[in-house]
């Protein structure tokens, strides 16, 4: 990201350019929860939320479009630390904030003055509190960013549930020492010798097969 100090700054989440200059007058009608990008400063704690204009110019979310960005958070819905693990891909996860720490600083205070204001009421109004789920909050697989997941070719399974059903049983392999997995190709020492036999061509068509459909991102 662009800076004036020495910070370094960069981009963790991409959102998407705006159709208008940040100058404009009317950003509240053209920014939807898409075109914030998340950046963080390198070594640190500290995230920042931005759009990029059309004239290719960052500026920080304005505080009074938090709320339209982020519809309908409740307080209680919040981590306590304002930190998620999103998934970006099969294997690529990052820590984002829930929402920006200057907006749950915002809802921390308002919700501080309506209790003083219920207390001052004589506590007549009671206030129901979402339960939390005790299960962490892992992220998603984002399908814009992640085309692993989408259907393969003929109705076939996507990439993302293959590919980790396979680190899945590699994994349990490697812990199972009593597993010995045979090689499809033991016994040849050519491209020459597989093709001269039938079964072991047939292991290797598939394994081409294989990596022409979930694994071409590899090569």
């Amino acid at each position: 990201m662009p800076r004036n100090d020495q910070v370094d700054e960069r981009i963790v989440y991409p959102g998407i350019r705006l159709n208008c200059s940040t100058k404009s007058r009317d950003l509240r009608s053209q920014i939807t929860p898409e075109h914030v990008f998340v950046t963080k400063e390198t070594g640190t704690n500290t995230f920042h939320h931005k759009v990029l204009g059309s004239n290719n110019v960052f500026i920080h979310l304005p505080k009074r479009l938090y709320s339209h960005c982020f519809r309908n958070i409740n307080i209680h819905s919040i981590p306590d630390d304002n930190r998620i693990m999103v998934r970006l891909t099969e294997n690529t996860s990052v820590v984002l904030p829930y929402i920006p720490d200057d907006f749950v600083s915002q809802k921390r205070t308002k919700r501080s003055v309506q209790n003083r204001m219920r207390k001052r009421d004589g506590g007549k109004k009671k206030r129901k509190r979402e339960q939390r789920t005790s299960e962490p909050y892992v992220g998603w697989v984002t399908k814009v960013v992640t085309p692993a997941t989408v259907a393969g070719a003929d109705e076939s399974i996507d990439a993302f549930q293959l590919i980790s059903y396979i680190r899945a049983e590699m994994k349990r392999n490697d812990e199972n020492i009593d597993i010995c997995i045979p090689n499809p190709f033991s016994g040849t020492y050519s491209i020459q010798d597989i093709n001269a036999n039938p079964e072991k061509l047939k292991a290797l068509t598939i394994v081409v097969q294989f990596v022409h459909h979930y694994m071409r991102h590899a090569f």
